[in-house]
């Protein structure tokens, strides 16, 4: 009967399996054109400058000064501290790439294609495990377009990889629960060992946050022995308060005791601009990001009436999660915005224009909202004992196939944007002339307005000297500054990069500029999407 309802539905039916495959096949396009078109993200030539840096002189550190230096509108080459292993997991997946194919942009990039062909096997074979195989490729295909999801692959952002973490973390936290038993110590070992790797994805610290997973799924894992953890763990709405409310009194610590230089501490030197921040966050990570970019606002009444009434461990896990996590990242984000409004004296509140797409991290939530969607309809569709396998958790929409697909159509042309436009620059040609006329040893200074300015200058890195075999130091001031002074006079300022060395210069669009001695070696514009102008590099 299933089959004869399938084959008289039209393929633009959402309960047609018709529908998803093609979705699917849409998708990788998507994927495909995003990182065959986009140029990297700011935050990936970072990335890969610590790659490389690491692979010609052993230290994991960027050579050319810290993204977030003393002096606000200066680099300083003398200020970069180690990371060591912070972010080891995403390194080595750049390093396997640098080193296979050299130290190029097309390597990485064809790295994050096959980083999301992973990414959705993992979405598919942990979702086929847990809830069946139609839930399974539904979600993979939903994932597939995911604007954000599209976004991070062009620009080789770690968002796929956290997804491919917290699948299987998941998946073997919620098997470990439904089975118990000699198997469950293997799959507490194998998520604790996901969320490790998904930490040093991050750059989370690995400790603090495997101890913290082991606290609160042990609390899961015994609750049958205390009768008001039953109360909390199998009730999802209060699982979902209770791991929230722990995520902000953890919060509110590290932001009352950390470092002045840190980004949490934002909260105790901007309290008023912080939290508006926090308001701006919701909306970017919560509303935008989530509910309606993860297409889940369709299921937000059927789950949310749910959640009151349930009792079940496995949902009230998946609540938890949800909750913690969603909390985490707003406050985190609200805190990011909050520090680097303040280091780059930033008009507030457009920088939260600026940094808008932070809102990316809320992807990771993905697999936990659908899975606890589908645990809701699994549950309500026949119970606790059914095979999961044998229950429609992303079929049978019923009156939701028509929101679902409203859902789908207006997240559609932004997926297409994002793999479409992609990441563009200007300063990609300049490093392309910068690598061919400049001798070794010589440096470069950078002129730019404050806003990410360290970020412009890496952009520049993997093209004119990826392992600093070349010796070349690149320099950044923001045009604010005295930096003629620097550079002709030869005035050395603390916290500041010596200029001394520096033949050649590299002015932003819209800076004008005179310069005695100097001549202009080429010049040309900028794209639209960057703002247009005219940059232009000069040389003695």
């Amino acid at each position: 009967m299933m089959e004869e309802e399938e084959t008289t539905l039209p393929w633009w039916n959402p309960e047609s399996n018709r529908f998803w495959s093609i979705l699917f096949m849409v998708g990788i396009i998507l994927h495909v054109v995003a990182t065959s078109s986009s140029e990297l993200g700011l935050d990936a030539y970072i990335h890969s400058t610590y790659v490389t840096v690491e692979d010609g002189t052993g230290e994991a550190k960027l050579d050319w000064g810290h993204t977030r230096p003393i002096d606000p509108e200066s680099s300083d080459p003398d200020y970069s501290p180690d990371v060591g292993g912070r972010y080891w997991a995403w390194h080595a997946w750049l390093g396997i790439w640098f080193d296979f194919m050299g130290d190029e942009v097309d390597s990485i990039q064809t790295g994050a294609i096959m980083l999301t062909a992973l990414m959705l096997f993992a979405i598919w074979r942990s979702t086929e495990r847990l809830y069946g195989t139609e839930a399974a490729a539904r979600l993979t295909a939903l994932a597939s377009i995911n604007p954000a999801l599209i976004f991070s692959a062009g620009r080789v952002y770690p968002e796929e990889f956290m997804l491919i973490a917290i699948s299987i973390a998941l998946m073997a936290l919620i098997l470990g629960l439904r089975t118990g038993g000699k198997s469950m110590p293997i799959l507490w070992l194998m998520a604790s060992g996901a969320v490790l790797f998904g930490a040093t994805v991050k750059g989370i610290d690995p400790t603090t946050s495997v101890l913290l997973f082991i606290l609160g799924f042990t609390v899961f894992a015994i609750d049958g022995s205390n009768e008001l953890l039953i109360k909390v763990t199998r009730r999802p709405h209060r699982a979902f308060i209770a791991s929230s409310s722990l995520v902000v009194l953890i919060f509110l610590g590290f932001a009352l005791t950390a470092g002045e230089g840190s980004t949490v501490s934002a909260l105790r030197r901007a309290p008023l601009r912080f939290s508006s921040a926090v308001f701006f966050s919701l909306i970017d990570v919560v509303l935008i990001f989530m509910i309606f970019g993860m297409v889940l606002w369709p299921f937000l009444k059927e789950s949310l009436a749910s959640s009151t009434t349930l009792i079940d461990r496995e949902a009230g896990l998946l609540a938890a999660v949800i909750g913690g996590m969603t909390t985490a990242i707003v406050l985190y984000v609200a805190s990011l915005w909050t520090h680097e409004s303040l280091l780059w004296n930033a008009e507030w509140p457009w920088m939260v224009w600026t940094m808008g797409n932070n809102g990316r991290y809320a992807t990771m939530l993905m697999i936990p909202c659908f899975w606890y969607i589908m645990r809701v309809r699994q549950l309500t569709n026949g119970g606790e004992k059914r095979n999961p396998n044998q229950v429609r958790a992303l079929g049978s929409l019923g009156v939701l196939w028509k929101p679902v697909l409203v859902g789908i159509c207006l997240i559609l042309p932004l997926s297409f944007f994002a793999a479409i436009h992609g990441q563009t620059s200007w300063t990609s040609e300049a490093a392309e002339y910068l690598s061919e006329e400049m001798e070794d040893g010589e440096d470069f200074l950078f002129i730019s307005d404050s806003t990410l300015g360290m970020h412009w200058l890496y952009s520049f890195h993997l093209q004119v000297d990826a392992d600093g075999s070349r010796n070349i130091t690149g320099h950044w001031r923001a045009d604010t500054t005295d930096w003629q002074d620097e550079l002709v006079n030869q005035t050395v300022i603390e916290n500041r990069g010596n200029l001394s060395d520096v033949n050649w210069l590299v002015i932003s669009p819209d800076i004008q500029v005179e310069l005695e001695g100097w001549n202009i070696s080429k010049k040309a514009s900028a794209p639209l999407m960057n703002g247009g102008g005219d940059w232009t590099i000069w040389s003695k």
